[in-house]
């Protein structure tokens, strides 16, 4: 006989934070929420962690859970379309490329302030997304 209903107790893994003057790359695996947390509203964005100095082991499904700019920033880009897809500008269009298929990179800076921008390479001397 199949089981259709699934449980899952516990809390999801949340990435750890990123130590001020470090990276962590990750990509995003499916659409992003607002969760309430202990420590009040935060932006969760599902993803795939590829590098961070935290882990050992890698690479890892978890959420990224943060009151960020770069994550409230990028929610707030991606929430405009979250429920419908149409009358989406050129940016619209890139961010939402970049977000499905795109690897990203998160850099803490040594204030504490977090800068999240695609994964990027040098080819050809043009700067293009990896």
């Amino acid at each position: 006989m199949e089981q259709k209903d699934k449980f899952g107790f516990g809390s999801k893994p949340r990435m750890k934070e990123v130590p001020a003057g470090a990276t962590a790359v990750f990509s995003f695996r499916s659409l992003p929420k607002l969760v309430e947390t202990e420590y009040g509203e935060k932006f969760s964005f599902p993803i795939t962690l590829i590098s961070h100095p935290s882990y050992d082991t890698l690479p890892l499904d978890m959420e990224w859970e943060s009151k960020c700019q770069s994550a409230k920033q990028l929610y707030s880009g991606l929430g405009k379309h979250l429920d419908k897809k149409e009358d989406l500008t050129k940016f619209d269009k890139e961010l939402w490329k970049h977000y499905n298929n795109s690897k990203w990179v998160l850099t803490r800076f040594d204030t504490g302030a977090y800068w999240l921008e695609i994964e990027r390479e040098v080819v050809d001397n043009n700067i293009v997304p990896k």
